[in-house]
């Protein structure tokens, strides 16, 4: 289990400084005295010469804090460098002082590093310009090419002159857009690389100077090639989108292309078959498990420069930076041999290839000198020596982070108001809430009986799931199974985590073997490769594309304007159509804003898209105009629904879920963010937050956040504040994150004031 950040324990977690002096000294020596034991037998080995300077960092630093919360000045540089002659936005000093720091880092052994400023300060223009200006800079000195002056860690692969950008879906055309947006016209050519025609002309990629790809594609990819299916069809031409800067339109190109076909391995694909320029990796947290598929994809890519961009390197648990420092492939995320200088990033089961020594005779980095010593205790002894390296050495190499208040001179962003709002459910919705709880307790009470609660928490999920959606609106669970003995067979209306896209699932579809995916993932994964093996366990891969899609006797109703075959609303009876709490709340939050503003606009957030299904059809009742995005959408029909949202003044709402739309847009055009259920991890809130509060906002922004009194999500807010639970990105969607809730947590939940 990872460590958690540290928390200040006051001065009973700690020892006097002059005995933790007295016994990093004992440390130390003790290491030394290995060492020189070492050095009798042979020469002093790589990891040895760091250990050695580590200790003497550690000797020189170690009255420093070890506050790993408080990043905003792990590195503050001074200098400042303008931006190239093709970039034409002004940037702020700040902007300015990241682009002279990345420029260095680029020309440093790390070649790259995290870029986590706070969400809203500009990370995406900061990223271009930094591509733009090594582009001139390369121009300007043609006789010594930066990029082929590097070392390369291949030699097989064509290098490319592209940046590969690497982003969620809903961030494809936002970086397209602000490539045009920043820079000369005709000055960059911008390849799309997504949608199940991709590859047909993939041997161009060297032509381009931006690559746009998904997380999803980049590991459906390399699932498809690493291990292809044996039915896989040769006939198979995916079709690239090209959208060019110079021309504005979308081109098909041609077979032929500047890379040779024989340098094309056939065992990898496109994206794996070159080495790029860059890789940028927007939202990195979507890499933040080291282990998942996705991440390993990632790694697997080829370039000379490497860069995350996060707003939130630090939210979560300390060994998810690990993922970080093995995308750069920083010294720190090798494994080393105890008996040689080999050094490997990967770990092998078998004999090492290279020093052909058991793989016993390897250790991590990472693991030796910073994650174990922190899972002992973070802030005393071998613990804080690892925080020490970790906060002020390690970090202070790769990781710039800036703050919106620390550079609110700059920003001089609008005020930001947050409303917590409580209101209270009437008596039909109280009684059947009452009743739907009363339910899901004995069912509680039952696994706590027979001993078999921990064996059961993807269910006790469920059940906590359907609580919240009965809060919001009852139908959410009359519509859906209410038999808590099958609730967590009903995929179709439980929160859960896709595998393939690491978010909340939407269109949900359960595979033979009971796993569950999105509609869109799962059919673009099963397309790409034949007859493939499921994700999750790698079973033959068999599921129904229509499941889930007409429940009840909805098939015998007509579909409603607007609104896709499955949704919810076309399962209720819409003459007798009952609002509830929370939409009655929200549209009265409308009505303020619009008496406010006349021009206002604003964004609904929740977690379930049949709650916003609801939500957009009392609002056309009323009068009001809005569109929806949510994550089943194509890339085409989210950009069309941004479009629309941005630029029709009768359009005043825009309902998004947490995957289509709490990450990565740029939504300056409204000034109010409507949250209508609460999240188990705030940071997700604040990214939702910032989708407005950024950086183009000249309007007071109003957050309102919805919560129901005496009903579980009193309890979750609670609890969050108890526990100080920051759960994934992905929470909300994923039942592992119940394991780190303790019984009484979960009685907590069930009991508080009920």
């Amino acid at each position: 289990m990872d460590p958690p950040i540290p928390e200040d324990q006051g001065n009973g977690g700690y020892l006097d400084p002059m005995a933790e002096k007295a016994l990093l000294m004992k440390r130390i020596e003790g290491r030394k005295k290995e060492r020189e034991s070492n050095k009798k037998k042979r020469s002093p080995l790589k990891w040895e010469t760091w250990e050695e300077q580590m200790d003497k960092w550690l000797t020189k630093n170690y009255s420093r804090d070890v506050d790993l919360g408080n990043t905003q000045n792990v590195l503050v540089p001074a200098e400042t460098a303008e931006p190239p002659s093709d970039f034409i936005l002004p940037l702020l000093r700040y902007q300015k002082e990241w682009l002279a720091w990345s420029l260095k880092q680029e020309e440093s052994v790390a070649r790259g590093g995290i870029l986590a400023d706070e969400m809203g300060m500009g990370k995406t223009v900061q990223a271009i310009a930094l591509v733009l200006a090594q582009r001139e800079l390369q121009k300007s000195n043609s006789n010594s090419s930066i990029l082929s002056s590097l070392p390369s860690t291949s030699q097989i692969f064509p290098a490319v002159k592209g940046t590969l950008v690497v982003c969620p879906v809903i961030a494809g055309i936002q970086w397209f857009s602000e490539i045009e947006r920043c820079t000369t016209k005709g000055s960059n050519r911008i390849l799309v690389y997504h949608g199940t025609d991709r590859e047909k002309h993939m041997h161009k990629l060297a032509e381009y100077d931006f690559v746009i790809t998904t997380y999803s594609t980049i590991e459906v990819d390399y699932r498809k090639y690493m291990t292809p299916s044996k039915e896989l069809s040769k006939n198979l031409e995916p079709r690239v989108e090209v959208l060019d800067q110079k021309t504005g339109s979308t081109e098909n190109l041609s077979n032929s292309g500047s890379i040779d076909n024989s340098a094309v391995s056939r065992r990898k694909s496109a994206l794996h078959s070159v080495k790029w320029d860059r890789i940028i990796l927007d939202e990195a947290h979507y890499v933040k498990n080291s282990r998942c598929k996705t991440s390993r994809a990632v790694f697997a890519l080829e370039s000379s420069y490497k860069w995350a961009l996060t707003g939130t390197p630090l939210q979560n648990r300390i060994g998810e930076l690990y993922s970080f420092v093995r995308f750069l492939q920083a010294p720190y995320a090798y494994y080393f041999c105890k008996d040689c200088d080999c050094t490997e990033l990967d770990y092998s089961f078998a004999e090492c290839p290279q020093c052909h020594h058991n793989c016993a005779r390897h250790f991590l980095w990472w693991n030796r000198y910073i994650k174990k010593p922190l899972q002992e205790n973070p802030n005393k002894g071998a613990g804080k020596d690892a925080m020490l390296l970790l906060k002020h050495n390690i970090l202070k190499k790769l990781l710039l982070r800036r703050t919106k208040k620390e550079r609110a001179a700059e920003l001089a962003l609008p005020m930001k108001t947050v409303t917590l709002r409580k209101d209270s459910l009437n008596d039909e919705e109280r009684d059947f809430y009452m009743s739907f709880h009363n339910e899901s307790k004995t069912q509680f009470d039952t696994y706590v009986r027979v001993g078999t609660l921990t064996n059961n928490y993807a269910h006790v999920f469920a059940i906590i799931t359907r609580l919240r959606q009965a809060v919001d609106h009852p139908y959410l669970v009359v519509c859906s199974s209410t038999d808590l003995t099958s609730v967590n067979k009903d995929a179709g209306d439980v929160e859960k985590s896709c595998s393939l896209c690491k978010d909340t699932v939407e269109d949900p579809i359960v595979t033979s073997c009971t796993h569950v995916f999105c509609k869109t993932c799962l059919i673009n994964f099963a397309e790409s490769r034949g007859k493939p093996a499921c994700p999750s366990c790698d079973k033959p891969l068999t599921f129904d594309s229509n499941a889930n899609n007409d429940k009840g006797d909805s098939s015998s109703k007509p579909t409603v304007k607007g609104f896709r075959s499955s949704s919810i609303s076309n399962k209720i009876q819409r003459d007798g159509f009952q609002t509830s709490t929370k939409i009655e709340a929200l549209r009265e939050e409308i009505r303020f804003m619009v008496e406010r503003d006349g021009s206002a606009k604003g964004i609904v957030f929740s977690q379930f898209t049949s709650f916003l299904d609801l939500i957009q059809y009392s609002l056309q009742k009323s009068g009001v105009n809005c569109v929806q995005l949510v994550g089943s959408m194509s890339m085409a029909e989210r950009n069309a629904a941004v479009t629309t949202f941005t630029e029709d003044p009768k359009c005043r709402i825009l309902l998004m879920s947490l995957k289509a739309g709490g990450v990565a847009l740029n939504l300056t055009v409204a000034s109010h963010v409507f949250l209508m259920d609460p999240w188990w991890n705030p940071a997700v809130e604040w990214q939702a937050q910032d989708r407005i509060h950024r950086i183009g906002q000249h309007k007071p922004v109003r957050i309102v956040r919805f919560v129901i009194e005496d009903t579980i999500e009193e309890r979750i807010l609670e609890l969050q504040e108890k526990r100080k639970l920051f759960f994934e990105g992905t929470v909300g969607g994923s039942s592992d994150a119940l394991g780190k809730l303790t019984k009484s947590d979960l009685d907590f939940l069930f009991y508080r004031h009920f």
